[in-house]
């Protein structure tokens, strides 16, 4: 076991001082920094682009350079904007409760900075001359704007992968829940739909003069709302299952109290799960947006993968779930229903399992938090797994 469950307090140190930096999608510097600080203290060399993308690699005692050696540990650095319910200051970090249960609160613990700050602690611990790998390459990926995109910035995987191909990835959002930490073996895409309707205006005394737009929008939230409730659950590994999702999420429309309104717009969240493709989404777009009695429907939507699940008889999950059985006694499986940076490792080519120490349901909530427990155990999960997957590479 490579850290103790005392760890647990230095490695919380860490995730409070990232909570601290206030580190929203295009703003991450200053988190940069820091996470740049405490590499080079470790030894490593980092190098950091013109977004401030942080990469550094731990090369293993063989010559391991190959991209068929290589395995990306990867999280980002943004965080989103607090959620209304906040009872205390986001950025302030602070311990609550006891035993097993004492945690820290504040935004981006779960979603993902007790994430960074295993890989961080993990890096650390590889990069020690002792603690070498044979076979098995590390490129350790922080990254910018997953949350989304900002200020001419974009999800930084994608310059990750480019500048580093690889074979394997593991992510640490969150996995954790009160058992122990479970092994998510994939998540959905995400597509985001925009939809732009234009009708007639005309005074709201005599409605039937104009084509209103926002009760077009109306019918489409009731159809979203139905072809959500049509979806089905999808068998993904044993007991994992899988399932679409599709909701409204913004809506923008109206001039005046008076008016009817001439446009509307509309943004959809299109959760795809394993099997879906673009075109699927394209066909059901067409559907909703047909039929609006006068109002005309223009869209467009971005889903930059599809959904991505574990080679289940990959050397990756096996050694995973090895490393889970010898260190907990079981071993437990999840599902993201959410988009996670998964998907673009798993584009790119690469096996790809999550592990990490956040806690199941505390992303984008008020008060969220993480246990301070399931940081030693992420980061001795992760770490047992790394080591089993060097052995077996020949």
């Amino acid at each position: 076991m490579s850290f103790s469950p005392e760890s647990a307090e230095r490695m919380g140190k860490t995730v409070a001082d990232l909570v601290a930096i206030k580190s929203l999608s295009g703003e991450e510097a200053a988190v940069a920094d820091y996470i740049q600080n405490f590499l080079k203290k470790a030894n490593l060399t980092v190098k950091r682009d013109d977004q401030d993308n942080l990469q550094a690699v731990i090369e293993p005692l063989s010559d391991g350079s190959a991209p068929e050696r290589t395995l990306h540990l990867s999280g980002h650095t943004d965080t989103v904007v607090p959620v209304e319910g906040w009872e205390s200051d986001p950025w302030t970090p602070r311990i609550s409760g006891d035993g097993e249960d004492r945690r820290i609160v504040g935004l981006g613990t779960s979603d993902m900075k007790s994430g960074v700050a295993v890989i961080m602690h993990l890096a650390e611990l590889f990069n020690a001359p002792a603690n070498r790998l044979k076979n098995l390459r590390i490129v350790v990926s922080l990254t910018v704007c997953e949350e989304c995109p900002a200020h001419g910035k974009r999800n930084g995987v994608h310059r990750a992968v480019e500048n580093e191909p690889g074979r394997w990835a593991i992510t640490t959002e969150a996995s954790c829940d009160p058992v122990s930490p479970t092994l998510a073996i994939g998540c959905q895409a995400h597509a985001v739909i925009k939809v732009g309707l234009k009708g007639r205006s005309a005074h709201s005394a005599n409605p039937d003069h104009g084509h209103n737009a926002i009760h077009a929008a109306a019918k489409i939230c009731e159809r979203v709302d139905r072809l959500n409730r049509s979806f089905k659950e999808i068998q993904v590994l044993e007991w994992v299952k899988a399932r679409a999702a599709a909701s409204v999420t913004l809506i923008k429309g109206g001039s005046a109290g008076n008016i009817i309104p001439e446009y509307c717009e509309l943004t959809i969240s299109r959760r795809v799960a394993p099997g879906e493709v673009a075109a699927d989404v394209e066909r059901e777009l067409k559907e909703i947006c047909s039929n609006l009695d006068g109002v005309t429907a223009t869209s467009k939507f971005r889903l930059d993968a599809p959904a991505c699940v574990v080679d289940a008889k990959g050397p990756l999950l096996k050694c995973a779930a090895d490393a889970s059985q010898q260190l907990f006694n079981r071993v437990r499986y999840s599902w993201n229903r959410a988009r996670t940076d998964m998907v673009l490792f798993k584009q790119a080519g690469m096996d790809v399992l999550n592990i990490g120490p956040g806690f199941n349901g505390q992303a984008h909530v008020a008060g969220e938090y993480c246990r301070l427990i399931d940081l030693p155990r992420s980061a001795n999960l992760i770490a047992d797994t790394l080591r089993r997957l060097d052995s077996s590479i020949a």
